[in-house]
């Protein structure tokens, strides 16, 4: 199944309604403007031009995907922001009906730095690797590596405030995550959900030094996220434009692409996030 059908078919299934068009010209559905986004994603065309002279190129896909013509690039553009909460909802979605083949039992939560210096809107924030400049992608990944939940925020937002919202609504039995979501108030959260959180002790604090070694043991699996999603899906795609807005719509899109190429994998008896890199077109 080619990439622009998989987005027409999943797509189509996580929006119930069409949705009214806008005033205006073009006045696209928003139905259309979200595969387009997605199916952006799924190739990794890193820009609205260049995903205008791919689509042009290929009038099969256009046409699969719900067009008659070609957006303008402009246009395209202000989809990403226009359409960045739908997005988001269109990920969770998805996420959900993820878990029908693949039950959750394991959460995993962590962020990483998604840099960018030039845009207004970046923000100071820091990492085990020092100091960076940019945005930051927060991910709660199940016990195969895949995103169940993500939010976007400036740099200087710290990870633990952002536990309760990652684990909102999923029904793991264990939640993982290291010391920068130590607290009180992020274990009784975890306690709530009904399950059993394993958060690493912060060592800076009074009587804390002993290291968690199942926290350890399962980072991998939220870590080997980060590096596929952001070095062979999104490949820096949210330096290309300004505001978190739109590189909120661009990684929700690239989670969502992710998402689709994990549910093909299922439906070829792989399950484990590793092998999802196979079905890349």
């Amino acid at each position: 199944m080619e990439s622009f059908e998989l987005v027409r078919v999943l797509v189509n299934k996580t929006m119930v309604s069409n949705g009214s068009r806008r005033r205006g010209n073009p006045g696209y559905p928003r139905l259309q403007a979200v595969r387009m986004l997605v199916y952006a994603r799924l190739r990794r065309i890193g820009t609205d031009e260049g995903l205008v002279r791919h689509l042009k190129r290929d009038r099969l896909a256009l046409r699969t995907l719900g067009f008659k013509q070609v957006p303008h690039r402009t246009t395209i553009g202000r989809w990403w922001k226009r359409y960045a909460e739908l997005l988001k909802q269109v990920f969770e979605e998805l996420a959900g009906l993820l878990q029908h083949p693949l039950p959750c039992t394991l959460l995993v939560v962590d962020s990483t730095p998604l840099e960018d210096k030039c845009d207004p809107e970046a923000r100071w924030g820091y990492t085990s690797r020092g100091p960076f400049k940019g945005f930051k992608l927060h991910v709660a990944v199940n016990q195969e590596g895949l995103p169940l939940k993500a939010l976007v925020t400036p740099g200087n937002r710290y990870d633990s405030p952002f536990l309760p919202a990652l684990i909102q609504g999923l029904s793991p039995s264990l939640v993982v995550a290291d010391a920068g979501y130590d607290s009180k108030e992020n274990r009784e959260a975890v306690r709530e959900a009904g399950a059993e959180p394993v958060i690493a002790e912060n060592p800076r604090r009074k009587g804390r030094d002993k290291p968690n070694l199942l926290s350890r043991g399962k980072q991998y699996l939220v870590e080997q996220f980060h590096d596929l999603s952001k070095n062979q899906l999104l490949q820096g795609c949210w330096k290309q434009g300004k505001g978190l807005r739109r590189k909120a719509g661009q990684v929700y899109a690239g989670l969502i692409g992710l998402l689709t190429i994990g549910l093909k994998a299922v439906i070829n008896g792989e399950s484990s996030f590793r092998k999802v890199s196979q079905y890349w077109n």
